[in-house]
């Protein structure tokens, strides 16, 4: 198998934050031990399955070879809740984040680079936490929660970041995940739980792509790029629906589909149907591989593009060469 993929979404808990977060008795976020002695993560937004697919690396290696996988660009996930608690049990715990990312990706170079986590209860902290991140530990920028960009006044609290990562050159990742003041996810309803909730953060991905697309907050700058998750969310889903209203009540504006291609998305846990929709909207060259590795099955979202009906040459863009055009600007 010779794929060459790079993986532009994938998480890792290093040992050192999954022993930290065992010591967080009672609080959220929090790992736990069931009476058959496995593990469960607590979140803010319900409990995932914990073992060591999330913090040995030597066995991420071993299953990216399997899956034909080059590299790796690592993140530790928004929606574990960890970059949005108070300042002062944030701090250590993203800081510890970043230093073994960096070591991991020293380590092994060809095979992973990383993303900081930020501390975003202190916008002073984080823009300091990212200028550490990128110049004293190579990382290459930061991933950021979509809540942030929910509407241009939230998005507006970034520009201290911005700014600091337009001086540096960085690659911000839009993950789910929530701010601070935010409060976690309201609670699916009990029925068909994990339905709602697949629709609940994709729809908070769209909102998020609404300011990033169709707002100037991205205008700037010029020496950052943005990569939003799970292929932008519901945006390219009603994308049409959003030029067809435009059109009609406000044919002065630049329709938004004509905006799509200002950031970059990943076809993190979706499929065929999906991914052939975002690039009939965004263009081939403007996705990227994304598996959310070790929480969904990477194997499957491959497979997704592989069976899809996109052309070949669309497909090695896709798997490899915009990543790899992406992740070239910044080394």
């Amino acid at each position: 198998m010779v794929r060459n993929a790079i993986d532009m979404h994938a998480h890792w808990v290093p040992p050192v934050v999954a022993n930290a977060l065992r010591q967080r008795h009672g609080n959220v976020p929090r790992i736990e031990t069931l009476p058959d002695s496995t593990e469960r993560l607590v979140m803010p937004i319900g409990t995932l399955n914990f073992n060591d697919g999330h913090t040995d690396a030597s066995l991420r290696l071993e299953q990216m070879m399997g899956l034909g996988v080059s590299r790796q660009m690592l993140s530790l996930p928004g929606l574990f809740g960890i970059d949005s608690l108070p300042f002062d049990q944030a701090m250590p715990l993203v800081s510890a984040f970043n230093d073994a990312c960096a070591e991991l990706c020293k380590a092994h170079p060809d095979q992973f680079c990383g993303l900081a986590a930020l501390p975003l209860a202190s916008m002073d902290a984080s823009v300091a936490e990212l200028r550490r991140a990128r110049l004293e530990l190579g990382l290459l920028g930061a991933i950021l929660p979509v809540d942030a960009f929910r509407n241009e006044a939230t998005a507006a609290r970034l520009k201290p970041i911005f700014k600091e990562a337009e001086s540096l050159g960085a690659h911000f990742f839009v993950h789910p995940g929530r701010m601070p003041d935010s409060g976690p996810l309201p609670d699916a309803p009990p029925d068909h739980g994990l339905a709602r909730r697949a629709l609940a953060v994709q729809h908070e991905v769209g909102e998020a792509m609404v300011t990033l697309l169709l707002s100037d907050f991205l205008i700037p700058w010029r020496n950052i790029t943005v990569q939003v998750a799970n292929l932008g969310g519901t945006f390219p889903a009603v994308v049409e629906r959003m030029d067809h209203m435009l059109a009609l009540r406000d044919p002065s504006r630049a329709l938004p589909s004509t905006r799509a291609r200002v950031v970059w998305v990943d076809c993190a846990s979706l499929g065929s149907r999906a991914l052939e929709q975002a690039v009939a909207v965004f263009g081939a060259d403007r996705v990227v591989l994304g598996t959310d590795c070790p929480i969904f099955d990477a194997a499957r979202t491959i497979a997704g593009i592989e069976k899809s009906q996109l052309s070949v040459d669309d497909q090695t863009l896709i798997l490899h060469g915009n990543a790899a055009k992406l992740l070239g600007r910044l080394f």
